[in-house]
């Protein structure tokens, strides 16, 4: 039985009271919003994942960039030995002589298109021992040149430059008169 108090909206002294059959109110259901979910225990068909991956692939990236710095590096330091001025100098000497024009032929140059300069080459401290490989029309030797000096107010005092030739001869050039090697 419902019974509703008019009482405040009208002022009678009785209050009405009205029934309602049942099949007047709605059927109010309640239902879950999640559905059931019936919990299983949990099975692995596979492997489970190594949590330590990542940092293995991490570890073979940073080896693999450490190694293409120190490559790149050493092939700028070379690079930046061929545009030295005393490597300039030598090749000019070298393109002068004529003992070498006569036992390597005309257009002498660098072996190779990227030639690769061993040995030190520091003019700062004053020591240079480097040998390279040149070539000309007939043949091909490899330089070698040592060099000190005490101060840096004072010139190079050139100890050796000869060739070493492909056949395994080898030319002094300080002994050439056509050059003079001061650096």
């Amino acid at each position: 039985m419902i019974s509703f108090g008019l009482r405040r909206f009208f002022p009678v002294k009785s209050t009405v009271s009205v029934r309602l059959p049942l099949q007047a109110l709605p059927a109010v259901r309640f239902q879950s919003i999640q559905p059931v979910v019936k919990k299983r225990p949990a099975t692995i068909d596979r492997e489970l994942p190594d949590p330590l991956k990542p940092q293995k692939e991490k570890r073979r990236y940073f080896i693999v960039y450490a190694i293409g710095v120190a490559v790149s590096c050493a092939v700028i330091f070379n690079y930046e030995k061929t545009g030295s001025p005393i490597i300039n100098s030598l090749m000019y000497c070298l393109r002068r002589s004529d003992v070498v024009k006569e036992a390597l032929g005309d257009n002498i140059g660098y072996a190779s298109e990227w030639p690769w300069i061993w040995g030190p080459l520091n003019t700062v401290q004053g020591r240079i021992d480097i040998h390279y490989k040149v070539k000309g029309d007939e043949q091909g030797a490899e330089v070698f040149l040592k060099a000190n000096r005490s101060s840096a107010m004072q010139p190079f005092v050139v100890e050796h430059v000869y060739l070493k030739f492909d056949d395994g001869t080898i030319a002094d050039l300080l002994q050439d008169s056509s050059v003079d090697f001061e650096f």
